[in-house]
């Protein structure tokens, strides 16, 4: 409502009739426009933190698979040196004493331990993709909230040029 006269100041009786019929509805849309952009920041707050958090386990899943990578090269080793130790057993079964047969019972222990840690560390990977995949369906619908925040800053921005006007 235009409360200004021609000279550009303001009209008293136009200022009392804008106070009368309209002030009250303007300011019931300025709250509103307040409580809105408080949900909106908080909106934008959170979706900072999940990229934040996102980034974080990033960074331990590649942490993690290096680790694991290091584990699977160590149990490898310890494999192949089991397994000579087991053919070697092996070859010599005609003429076992009690020394080889011991050792052999040691290489097959050592070689069930590894392929336990074998077991462990591919549940490890698996748990890790896992989590990587939970990461990935989190980002997906963040965006999903930052594209429906976004909608509903512009239609917001409307709401207020419309006010303005």
């Amino acid at each position: 409502m235009q409360v200004f006269d021609t000279g550009g100041t303001i009209d008293a009786a136009k200022m009392l009739d804008y106070i009368g019929k309209q002030f009250q509805a303007d300011v019931k849309a300025m709250i509103a426009a307040r409580d809105e952009l408080a949900v909106r920041q908080g909106a934008l707050s959170a979706a900072e933190s999940a990229v934040k958090d996102r980034d974080a386990a990033k960074k331990e899943l590649e942490a993690a698979k290096a680790e694991a990578a290091a584990l699977k090269a160590e149990a490898k080793a310890d494999r192949d040196a089991a397994k000579q130790v087991w053919a070697k057993a092996k070859a010599d079964a005609d003429g076992l004493s009690e020394k080889t047969a011991a050792d052999a019972v040691t290489a097959t222990n050592k070689l069930q331990e590894i392929e336990a840690k074998e077991k462990a560390l591919a549940s490890r990977i698996a748990a890790q993709v896992a989590a990587q995949e939970s990461t990935d369906k989190q980002k997906t619908a963040l965006a999903a909230q930052i594209a429906a925040h976004e909608t509903r800053v512009k239609e917001f921005q409307s709401k207020v040029a419309a006010l303005s006007a």
